[in-house]
């Protein structure tokens, strides 16, 4: 028993070594995307509440490619 117990605890402490020792190469445009299209269709609706849907037809697509072109490279 006090040998599952010192194995279940040195695979719970030890892993998050592990992970921290592991290189990644992964970038940041996926959360970041999402947190752009979170932020784009806030301001979409903030465009078409103030000045109408003719307004927000012009913006909506200028707004969606800035937000595209502040997306962080890979």
């Amino acid at each position: 028993m006090k040998r599952l117990a010192a194995l279940s605890a040195i695979s719970i402490l030890g892993s998050p070594a592990l992970a921290l020792a592991e290189e990644h190469s992964a970038g940041y445009r996926g959360i970041g995307m999402l947190y752009y299209i979170f932020m784009a269709a806030i301001l979409i609706y903030g465009v078409n509440d103030a000045f109408g849907k003719k307004a927000m037809y012009v913006f909506a697509p200028i707004i969606i490619v800035a937000f595209y072109f502040l997306l962080p490279d890979n």
